[in-house]
């Protein structure tokens, strides 16, 4: 939807113009799943679809929120902010609100126009565009003085803490600060980052969404959080210096793997050598290499499938399209898994046989049919 169409149902919803407009995007991981939580790496893009936030100051100390999604409307008072049962979708608000209010910083009434391009419950971070646009109109209309880093941390504790994810630091830190063509490389634990310049003339990302649905609060994701928590105390009965798995070393793998219940082994096999691919992608990125990081994708997932056991049959299947067809480099589930979208690095020229032969297979055996999303690397949160 267009900038003026959205202006003219702002007006048409709450009688006055907006004075911001705030985009943030979704963003999509490249390589580095369930590291983020355990103090390690990743490599993820934000894309060419936003979030957008239409905002004005009100007087009563009330948010009122318009979904264009949903074609629903809500509002809750600053003075008592409690999740929503009946508009879970409000809750991202609600949450920003209160972790904002608990840390001291004085805000007001707003009312708000939400227009989301991006896909829920795809796997593309829907909700960290949605709570990053959420604090920046916060920031913006009532001149509050944060730091990038805060707003990055504000924004992860609502969704911990308010909505029940207990998800790492990557997807706002995405939606924040990415740059166009460039793929952001995250120290979870540090904060430290750098742009890994993406030269992948020729050759796009697109994303295939399974339609297979997840739901990450209700889902087994923060059950493999607490399988890391229980692998990382094992682990310091012997490595007494560790704090996370980020920490644990191949060789300690090795050495202290048969202390494990087989379950956790696997777990902290994933972690351990997904951080490593992530270290080996920047550097073939850095070379242009892109054969050598579609094969660290190939493995990413198998490491997915078989160690971390978080994909399903169906995502199995979109990757298993992708590496009988020519063009194709590299496929692997993106996100927490337990359905969402598998993200392809595919020859243009090879696109549309690409799309031409997932909608047969996968719809002959699934039933379902998958959207298609070609995305470009693009910038973070802009006004």
């Amino acid at each position: 939807m267009k900038k003026e169409q959205l202006i003219k149902q702002y007006k048409a919803i709450y009688k006055k113009s907006p004075t911001h407009i705030i985009r943030a995007p979704g963003r999509v991981n490249l390589i580095g799943e369930h590291t983020d939580y355990n103090d390690g790496f990743v490599l993820p893009i934000a894309i060419d679809r936003y979030t957008n936030m239409l905002i004005s100051q009100n007087d009563d100390r009330k948010v009122r929120l318009f979904d264009l999604k949903y074609r629903e409307k809500e509002e809750f008072n600053l003075k008592n902010i409690e999740p929503s049962r009946q508009k879970k979708w409000s809750n991202y608000q609600r949450g920003i609100a209160k972790v904002l209010l608990d840390a001291g910083y004085k805000i007001g009434g707003m009312d708000v126009l939400i227009f989301s391009e991006v896909p829920e419950g795809a796997g593309l971070s829907s909700s960290a565009s949605i709570e990053i646009a959420t604090l920046l109109s916060f920031k913006e209309l009532f001149g509050l003085d944060i730091k990038r880093l805060e707003v990055i941390e504000l924004a992860r504790k609502a969704e911990n803490e308010f909505v029940g994810v207990q998800c790492g630091i990557m997807d706002q830190f995405t939606s924040l600060l990415s740059k166009e063509n460039n793929a952001l490389f995250i120290d979870c634990r540090s904060l430290e980052y750098q742009y890994v310049q993406l030269s992948i003339q020729g050759y796009s990302f697109v994303v295939c969404n399974s339609m297979v649905k997840r739901k990450l609060a209700e889902s087994s994701y923060n059950q493999r959080i607490q399988e890391c928590r229980e692998a990382k105390k094992i682990l310091q009965k012997y490595l007494s210096e560790i704090t996370s798995l980020r920490d644990v070393a191949i060789n300690d793998l090795e050495k202290y793997k048969s202390y494990f219940p087989e379950k956790l082994k696997k777990r902290v096999e994933h972690v351990v050598f997904e951080n490593e691919r992530v270290k080996q992608a920047v550097e073939v990125l850095k070379k242009g290499n892109l054969e050598a990081f579609g094969e660290l994708m190939y493995q990413s997932h198998k490491s997915l499938k078989e160690l971390y056991e978080v994909s399903i049959d169906e995502l199995d299947l979109l990757v298993e399209i992708g590496m009988n067809e020519p063009g194709v480099l590299g496929a692997r589930l993106t996100g927490a898994g337990f359905g969402g979208c598998v993200i392809y690095l595919v020859e243009d020229s090879s696109i549309e046989h690409l799309k031409e032969k997932i909608l047969d297979v996968y719809w002959g055996k699934t039933g379902l049919i998958p959207q298609f999303y070609k995305v470009v690397p693009s910038r973070g949160v802009y006004m």
